[in-house]
């Protein structure tokens, strides 16, 4: 099953293309257009010279989930970075990769001409910073995917991206998210187009969604959420999840609270990139194996070359136990 991004059809803001028999999902898929993509291919490395390989998270036994912002992918570095993507995908070996700031279409479809065992979905709805998901053909059946809260702009800047999964029998339901950016760290409730007022407007209709609509699923809401999950109460854009620890849980919570070596912003100057469970996972967040962390591919490239060509985010990936999910 593959899916793209750089032509119509558009099915509800969502772009895609098919590039063979593909299920409906929730979707009306039609054949590929022709000129989709890029003619030219590009051989990824062997996978013992992959220089990414060191960080390989994939197993038979264990569900794993990245999100990756790859600043304004690949509209600096190209091709270049189109390529080393794609390695970091391949060596990385996930099931899931959620990706923010997908800046050239064109550029997402040469990514997954290079990714032979990913399929990918992109969607549209900011036509420049867009969200998007790769996940690994073997592992991961896609059930369904929509944005969410097309009317809330001032929260949702980007519209959240829902990707209904099954991995080996299990059932999940991923949000991807890239909120609204900076701010001076303090909640001004009295000012709308505040930052931090921003960010928790869209936490506060994420938890409505999933308290109506997603009761009893397994839910992990990931993404680059653009603020500090360790903030004081009183400005703490997180606090509709925090307040509420049995129900909602933040898988990188040690991360953020640790060293700034692993944190995924800068990468080491603050950590934004976060991902969050519902307590149908809490169990296998909890079990033996489990593990949530940064993956410092920065230092496998030369230099600054890993700012310069790939981002300014390091992924952060959460590993969950099969045996363990519900």
């Amino acid at each position: 099953m593959r899916f793209s991004s750089s032509t119509s059809p558009a099915v509800g803001d969502c772009r895609v293309t098919g590039r063979s028999l593909l299920l409906t999902l929730h979707l009306a898929l039609l054949a590929l257009a022709a000129g989709c993509g890029s003619e030219q291919t590009t051989t990824l490395a062997p996978a013992d010279s992959n220089r990414f390989a060191a960080h390989a998270v994939g197993t038979d036994t264990t569900l794993e989930l990245v999100t990756w912002n790859l600043r304004n992918f690949a509209s600096d570095a190209g091709s270049d970075e189109v390529a080393l993507v794609a390695e970091a995908i391949a060596g990385l070996g996930a099931d899931v990769v959620a990706l923010q700031e997908i800046a050239q279409g064109v550029r997402f479809d040469q990514l997954l001409e290079r990714l032979p065992d990913w399929s990918g979905y992109q969607a549209r709805s900011d036509n420049f910073q867009n969200l998007a998901y790769v996940w690994l053909d073997s592992t991961v059946t896609v059930r369904g995917v929509r944005e969410l809260f097309p009317a809330e702009w001032r929260a949702f800047p980007r519209q959240p991206l829902v990707l209904e999964i099954t991995w080996r029998a299990h059932d999940l339901v991923l949000v991807n998210n890239h909120l609204k950016c900076c701010g001076n760290g303090v909640l001004d409730d009295g000012d709308e187009d505040d930052e931090e007022t921003r960010r928790l407007a869209a936490v506060t209709l994420m938890t409505g969604w999933v308290d109506a609509e997603q009761a009893d699923a397994a839910v992990v809401i990931l993404g680059d959420l653009n603020d500090l999950i360790t903030d004081d109460a009183a400005n703490n854009v997180f606090a509709p999840w925090l307040d509420r620890p049995d129900d909602f849980r933040f898988a990188d919570q040690a991360v953020a609270s640790g060293p700034a070596a692993g944190w995924s912003w800068g990468p080491g100057r603050s950590h934004l990139d976060h991902l969050l469970v519902t307590d149908e996972l809490f169990g296998a967040l909890t079990a033996s194996g489990a593990s949530c962390r940064t993956l410092r591919l920065d230092r496998d490239l030369d230099g600054g070359d890993f700012t310069s060509k790939m981002s300014d985010h390091a992924p952060v990936v959460l590993v969950l136990p099969g045996s363990a999910l519900p």
